[in-house]
């Protein structure tokens, strides 16, 4: 294949994927490239971590998605944005999601910190970040450390 100055280009370099895949420290694959998207169909709207309730604090989760969908998922996965592993669940939490019917998603659970306490949960897949949960007092998955 040629350029447009006549110079021949290696196929490996016309043909690259679009998203790169890395693996974390938590030996997750993560997809480099690619931007999340928000699926708003499994929020729980009922038990201990329903949203939305209509508070302003609501606006502020929106405000606070709407500046990470600029990102991709290996800028936005870190020490305040990161999976969950089931280890760090509150008994409360894998409850609800036997009672929901979404326990088979419990390896697939991410949490976005907002400011302070309060964390939103989704259930991630590839890029598709399908919100489950508002947790206002970080009780999905209590910190271990004091004073957080």
């Amino acid at each position: 294949m040629a350029n447009g100055k006549g110079k021949s280009v290696p196929p490996k370099a016309t043909n690259r994927q679009q998203a790169k895949v890395v693996k974390t420290n938590q030996n997750q694959l993560i997809q480099k490239v690619g931007k999340p998207s928000w699926q708003f169909s499994t929020v729980d709207k009922a038990g201990p971590f329903a949203w939305p309730k209509g508070s302003p604090e609501e606006s502020a989760i929106v405000e606070k998605l709407h500046s990470l969908d600029s990102m991709t998922w290996a800028e936005i996965q870190g020490k305040q944005h990161h999976s969950l592993s089931v280890s760090s669940l509150s008994t409360e939490a894998v409850k609800r999601l036997e009672e929901i019917k979404l326990d088979d998603e419990i390896d697939n659970l991410f949490s976005f910190h907002l400011q302070g306490k309060p964390r939103i949960i989704c259930i991630r897949h590839n890029d598709l970040a399908y919100l489950l949960w508002h947790d206002p007092y970080h009780k999905v998955a209590p910190s271990k450390k004091k004073h957080t």
